[in-house]
């Protein structure tokens, strides 16, 4: 038998313990909390990876679109520009119709039955791209619509001084993609796994040409300026942003189509 004396210090050791949890529940209770509730707040993947990387440091999707190691960026060759060029202009291409492919997935966000003149026509007079690189894209270059050939060659005639713009514009498409995919800003978008998927996979299309733009930018030993987290614009949760980043990534792709197409004719001699 157990002595009396070890019975009233176990009861009285076990009821301080319950007397403990009661009180515990009670405060969770009254304060309206739950074993979850004091924990930070649910934050998507591109956003705590935004901020653990220093205000200085650039997201390496579109540092290093190319996934060179640091040892073998120091040693690579690169092939002449008009060789590039002619891969970059074919993967633009490649880009461009792979993403029209779903636009009436993008109209559908706006309640137009198809991705029509009149939907773009609604939206013609705002910009995305333009607004933080506007010597990136031309003005003049209008939806689905080709420059004029002698506007091309003064490009090409320029295209030193050019190709930087241009350059930081890819980035920004890229870094707009990737937010877009990644933080799910669009909630009709984080619905509709098979949108989702293409964008992301849009995101790697278009990055694969600012892996032939970086070639370009090395092999004429062209300065490359960082794209800082900081310096990507914040992007409101309205359909109107997925709209814009998807029309502006559409027409950067058909006019680096066609500025690389004319700059790989001309060969040797750029």
């Amino acid at each position: 038998m157990v002595p009396a004396k070890i019975k009233r210090s176990f009861y009285r050791d076990f009821s301080g313990y319950v007397n403990v949890c009661a009180a515990v529940c009670l405060l969770l209770l009254v304060g309206g909390l739950s074993p979850r509730s004091s924990a930070a707040p649910h934050r998507n993947r591109a956003s705590m990876e935004r901020q653990r990387r220093a205000a200085d440091e650039e997201n390496g999707l579109w540092a290093n679109p190319c996934d060179y190691s640091d040892s073998s960026a120091d040693q690579t060759t690169y092939s002449p520009t008009h060789v590039i060029a002619l891969k970059l202009a074919k993967q633009a291409l490649f880009a461009y119709n792979k993403a029209y492919n779903y636009s009436e997935k993008f109209a559908k966000l706006h309640t137009f039955p198809n991705f029509s003149a009149q939907l773009l026509r609604n939206w013609e007079t705002q910009d995305w791209l333009r607004k933080t690189y506007a010597d990136a894209l031309p003005k003049e270059k209008v939806f689905n619509k080709k420059m004029p050939d002698e506007y091309i060659e003064e490009v090409i005639a320029n295209i030193d001084q050019k190709l930087p713009s241009m350059y930081m514009g890819l980035k920004m498409v890229v870094a707009g993609l990737y937010t877009f995919s990644q933080e799910g800003l669009n909630y009709n978008v984080a619905n509709d796994d098979v949108l989702k998927e293409n964008i992301t996979r849009t995101m790697h299309d278009v990055r694969a040409v600012l892996c032939y733009f970086n070639e370009i930018m090395n092999a004429r030993n062209l300065e490359i300026r960082p794209l800082l987290d900081k310096d990507v614009p914040s992007f409101t949760n309205d359909n109107s942003f997925g709209l814009l980043l998807y029309r502006d990534t559409l027409n950067y792709m058909d006019y680096l189509e066609q500025v690389f197409s004319k700059l790989a004719e001309k060969g040797s001699k750029v």
